[in-house]
């Protein structure tokens, strides 16, 4: 008995231990695009990154082209993504870590570039898991923050794609898309309720071993 309980204590204390120092960590490299090639240039507050370029760090560029933005455009928070490249359209991806069962959250800031009629977004894929978000809004400089969750099957790389799109209906201007920033993906962390149900387990565990070890 003393076994299984001093077992349940160490448990519980590292749990404990990880929930109280353990802090959040974005998955995903240069979320916020502020770590570029060095000579980047930006004489009309932009510079087109070409599909297979390597100027942005982390992240692949894909189809025809993205701009990176400074200042202009509505960018968002330094240096932004214009998706719609010049010309475009474009497209980001980039692979990171899973575990098998965990649940993973993706968050990403956009608006559109001022010069873009509304309707302009990205398609995403998170994981499997797939979403179309638009700037729908009069005012071009509206700020939308979107999320997206997905449950990893297996354990090993996961990808997060966005591509260029626009809202069915909506004029498709090859200059001038959907501008996105500070895109994050955190690990769930596990709520209270998931320890004290732990806690029930190893306390049934306890009680069996003792109820085994008096017959």
């Amino acid at each position: 008995m003393k076994t299984t309980t001093t077992t349940i204590a160490a448990v519980l204390a590292l749990l404990a231990a990880g929930s109280a120092s353990a802090s959040p960590v974005n998955l995903i490299t240069n979320g916020d695009f502020e770590s570029i090639a060095a000579g980047s240039t930006f004489a009309s507050g932009y510079q087109v990154v070409n599909g297979g370029s390597p100027d942005i760090t982390g992240w692949t560029v894909g189809a025809t082209s993205v701009d990176l933005i400074r200042n202009a455009y509505n960018a968002i928070d330094g240096y932004s993504i214009d998706m719609l490249g010049t010309p475009g359209p474009g497209s980001l991806s980039q692979s990171f870590n899973v575990v098998a069962g965990h649940t993973y959250n993706l968050s990403f800031d956009m608006a559109r570039n001022s010069n873009a009629p509304a309707g302009q977004g990205v398609a995403v894929n998170f994981g499997g898991v797939l979403g179309d978000f638009y700037s729908t809004d009069a005012a071009s400089n509206t700020l939308y923050g979107h999320t997206l969750s997905f449950t990893a099957a297996s354990t090993g790389l996961a990808s997060l794609s966005f591509v260029s799109a626009a809202k069915v209906g909506t004029p498709y201007d090859n200059y001038s898309g959907a501008v996105i920033d500070n895109v994050a993906v955190m690990a769930a962390v596990p709520e209270p309720e998931t320890y004290a149900m732990l806690l029930a387990g190893l306390g049934l565990m306890g009680f069996m071993r003792r109820r085994k070890a008096a017959k």
